[in-house]
């Protein structure tokens, strides 16, 4: 017998009135009904609020929470603990879903009722609405490795490593989690990081919730890229450290897995060295035209020299994950090198 569950739907929001509207309208006219619309807002100073004012006047699913700035983080804490549903989702403000998604949600819910699945996941849309020259992306689980386009799967832990590979893991606004296992154990978002924290949380449930990890093979949600919001332009402190703390524990976490392979942990390491190299280009940014350059440089040059990085690179090159000319570059330990390619690269790819 199918059931139909409660789905809480959590909106964080921050001056978003110039497309709040597209994300509302495709969260509340989804063919799946039985939901509640959690909408926080995190202190808009735009007309965010009175938009979400008359969505809620119209709408009895939404309710409507207010706070001063606090981050994406505390705000989606205000959801979780007040959100009434069975299963609980969370979508960004700039972002928005296929009419389908919560449906496709209880869908696979009803269908793997008998199996021991932790969290539910899709594919996804990556729209390039800041960038015209370059093309909107679509992640799926690939049809070269076997997986049928629109099927449903049951994937195994250590496929973290594959699907954080394929964009699909380190985000939770393209997951559908059970609500009583993070209000058991109380998992929330940290609100002391400003990187990785949708990665954190997703280990913080799963070192709690011991199933495998189902995925609806269709992208179902739009990640969309409207400013120049790439990693390497801002840099926050402890943004460096708090990225190896993930990923050291991502690692850890995938090793520990049933079945792992040599691979799998490659590909996390591979992924580590390229947010590594992410952060260190932000910070690069952030301080060379400062007097605090000098310091930054030293960070760069014992980051980039140090045995752990150097010994991660010529593993995840020996494994083929990483291009010969950024391995080269990085090789030589001289952050400015691997930077002024990088620069050449991006002007060439427009």
């Amino acid at each position: 017998m199918n059931v139909t569950p409660k789905i809480s739907v959590v909106i964080s929001t921050y001056n978003a009135q110039n497309y709040i509207s597209e994300c509302l309208d495709a969260t509340l006219n989804q063919t799946y009904t039985n939901l509640e619309v959690i909408i926080v807002d995190d202190g808009s100073e735009d007309d965010t609020l009175s938009i979400l004012q008359s969505y809620a006047s119209k709408d009895s699913r939404i309710t409507l929470f207010r706070h001063s700035n606090k981050g994406v983080s505390t705000t989606r804490n205000k959801g979780i603990q007040n959100a009434t549903g069975e299963y609980i989702v969370f979508f960004d403000a700039d972002d928005y879903p296929e009419p389908d998604l919560i449906e496709a949600y209880v869908n696979a819910i009803n269908e793997w009722s008998e199996k021991k699945v932790a969290l539910i996941g899709t594919g996804m849309f990556f729209d390039n609405q800041y960038n015209k020259y370059v093309g909107n992306k679509t992640y799926i689980l690939e049809v070269a490795h076997g997986y049928i386009e629109g099927e449903n799967y049951i994937l195994s832990r250590s496929s973290a490593a594959m699907l954080a590979w394929l964009k699909l893991f380190n985000f939770v606004t393209n997951k559908c989690y059970d609500l009583d296992i993070i209000r058991k154990h109380n998992i929330l978002f940290d609100s002391n990081i400003h990187i990785g924290e949708d990665l954190k949380f997703n280990l913080d449930y799963l070192d709690v919730e011991d199933g495998n990890i189902g995925i609806i093979n269709r992208a179902l949600y739009h990640y969309v890229k409207r400013t120049n919001n790439s990693l390497s332009v801002s840099y926050h402190n402890m943004d460096l450290e708090d990225t190896k703390a993930i990923y050291k524990r991502f690692i850890n976490w995938e090793v520990n897995q049933k079945d792992v392979t040599v691979d799998n942990v490659m590909v996390v390491k591979a992924i580590f060295i390229n947010d590594w190299i992410s952060r260190l280009t932000a910070l690069y940014e952030e301080h060379r035209h400062e007097e605090t350059f000098a310091s930054a440089k030293k960070t760069l040059k014992n980051d980039i020299q140090s045995v752990e990085f150097q010994r991660m690179l010529k593993e995840i090159y020996r494994a083929k994950k990483i291009s010969t000319l950024r391995y080269v570059c990085l090789r030589t330990g001289i952050f400015e090198i691997f930077y002024f390619f990088r620069f050449i690269y991006q002007i060439l790819k427009g």
